[in-house]
């Protein structure tokens, strides 16, 4: 709890100098058929996934994102939680200010788990209670390359998780936007990443090692109602890359797929 009361207060101090500085804001909200990260297949049903990205003075940057299930499924993460935030997302960055050809970001995520029971107890009677733990998460940190100003725009992204020195995964990303009319835009997007052999053990359960982990296309229409309101349709498709790794999540029953098309709705306002 002392860590979610700590993410609190530095969320709130920052939120203060920002809006004095006329920082910019944006507000997005999701809901999709499935909640894949990296190739991982959490649910297989629909979620509601809100979002808020506040860009400040000299590069900094906050962002908050949550996924809340919306049916009562047996997914692999949280299930029968429909209603019920299963994740929350607190994250912090900076932007080297600077203009030239290549972007550098470095940053820090904390994830918090709410349904995520921790704490075990053994009861009298032998039974055992368990009681959820919200602030119980993760820390993770990144650093990220980016040419947006060249075709594709591609971006080179390095993630750790700090519980373990051997926890990594990168992500390699392209992306293109289409101008199809005045309010209406196609993006297109595409990501491939390569991960170390704990994190593929930890997130995929398989111990094939260090491998190419997933690829992922992304596709969205987007339709823009003012300068501020946006609205639009999202589809993606993602696959888990690694042979040894594929036959591994599926003889381990670990996620329901690992080939998977999702998408749905989304809308975005900034301000």
């Amino acid at each position: 709890m002392k860590k979610l009361i700590v993410w609190t207060t530095l969320t709130a101090l920052l939120a203060i100098p920002l809006s004095a500085l006329a920082a910019d804001a944006t507000l997005t909200a999701d809901v999709l058929s499935a909640y894949v990260y990296n190739g991982q297949v959490g649910n297989d049903e629909a979620v509601f996934q809100p979002g808020l990205e506040v860009e400040g003075p000299y590069g900094f940057a906050f962002s908050l994102w949550a996924n809340m299930n919306l049916t009562d499924n047996e997914a692999p993460w949280d299930p029968d939680t429909a209603g019920k935030w299963s994740e929350i997302d607190l994250g912090l960055s900076w932007t080297l200010p600077w203009e030239g050809p290549v972007g550098l970001t470095v940053g820090s995520t904390y994830f918090i788990y709410p349904q995520m029971s921790s704490d075990v107890e053994e009861l009298e009677d032998g039974s055992v209670e368990a009681y959820q733990a919200p602030a119980d998460g993760e820390y993770e940190v990144y650093v990220s390359v980016a040419a947006e100003e060249i075709l594709l725009a591609p971006s080179l992204t390095f993630y750790h998780g700090m519980a373990n020195s051997d926890d990594w995964i990168a992500m390699f990303s392209i992306g293109h936007s289409l101008s199809i009319s005045d309010p209406l835009s196609l993006d297109l997007g595409a990501t491939v990443s390569y991960a170390g052999e704990y994190y593929i053990a930890n997130d995929y359960g398989s111990e094939a090692g260090s491998a190419f982990a997933h690829v992922q296309f992304d596709a969205g229409l987007n339709y823009a109602l003012s300068e501020a309101l946006s609205v639009g349709l999202t589809g993606s498709f993602s696959s888990i890359l690694d042979s040894d790794v594929r036959d591994d999540i599926k003889a381990g029953d670990v996620y329901p797929e690992v080939d998977i098309f999702f998408g749905g709705v989304t809308a975005s306002y900034s301000f």
